[in-house]
């Protein structure tokens, strides 16, 4: 049943999806049970939604990008640092090795993101501190996620270091 709810709630996501229309869009009682069976797999999955209390109408469609970002020419992304093990690095070795990153790339774009949320309130922030005017931040919709969060804050980031170049 956790393969359904999940196919349902990410189907909600997608409304170009041809299976979209059928699940959303057509009335719920075409997929209750009648007095002789079970109610079916969608009815199930929409019956366990609601009693886990998620909210359909708070999910965001999804816009996929042409092309995706990670294809873009001209920008090149570090993640190095993800490697470290949080727990057990130093906030020096962390430093030294972010210094040894930013000297690899002699035309780096220093910029930091964020996204956070705080109870329902979601936002997200790219900030240049080489240029704090053209910092930006936006509020997302409440009960939006933290990681939508996260991947706003570094979509106007790239949207606005994409201006300058």
């Amino acid at each position: 049943m956790t393969l359904a709810c999940n196919y349902v709630l990410k189907l909600k996501s997608l409304p170009r999806n041809p299976c979209h229309e059928i699940v959303f869009e057509a009335p719920l009682s075409d997929f209750s049970a009648d007095s002789k069976s079970e109610p079916n797999l969608v009815a199930s999955s929409f019956g366990h939604i609601k009693n886990v209390k998620i909210n359909l109408n708070t999910i965001d469609n999804l816009h996929v990008q042409c092309p995706p970002p990670w294809e873009e020419d001209n920008i090149n992304v570090d993640i190095s640092l993800t490697k470290q093990n949080k727990g057990n690095t130093s906030e020096d070795a962390y430093q030294k090795e972010f210094n040894r990153i930013k000297e690899k790339f002699s035309n780096h774009y220093a910029v930091f993101t964020d996204g956070s949320k705080l109870e329902e309130k979601v936002e997200a922030a790219g900030f240049f501190p080489e240029h704090p005017d053209r910092s930006k931040a936006t509020r997302l919709r409440d009960g939006a996620s933290v990681f939508s969060a996260e991947l706003e804050g570094i979509a106007l980031a790239l949207t606005e270091i994409k201006k300058t170049h």
